[in-house]
């Protein structure tokens, strides 16, 4: 079994997220979205290889995969027996510029 780790700005990426939805919505909606996310994700310590190569989709080299969550991409790489989550971009932000820092 895998173990899940967020990196600190995956963790900010989730609080950004959470105060977005606390402000359009409500705290209650907030809080039941954030932990649909949670679920979901924890679902990588017993299917680590559930998304996707991002290789396969962009043209930089990268171990990074992806996985399609709602409004959200999942960014994380496999680290020996760890899914280290990157990233957790809405899915209209340009993530090739905020992944490998070209804008």
């Amino acid at each position: 079994m895998y173990t899940i780790q967020f990196s600190p700005v995956a963790k900010e990426d989730l609080m950004k997220i959470k105060v977005y939805l606390e402000q359009e919505f409500n705290v209650e909606l907030a809080a039941e979205k954030i932990n649909e996310m949670l679920k979901s994700i924890k679902q990588f310590e017993q299917f680590p290889l559930m998304g996707r190569p991002l290789i396969n989709v962009i043209d930089i080299p990268t171990d990074y995969m992806y996985f399609v969550l709602e409004k959200n991409y999942v960014f994380y790489r496999l680290e020996k027996q760890t899914v280290k989550i990157i990233r957790i971009l809405d899915t209209r932000q340009n993530f090739i510029n905020i992944l490998f820092g070209n804008g």
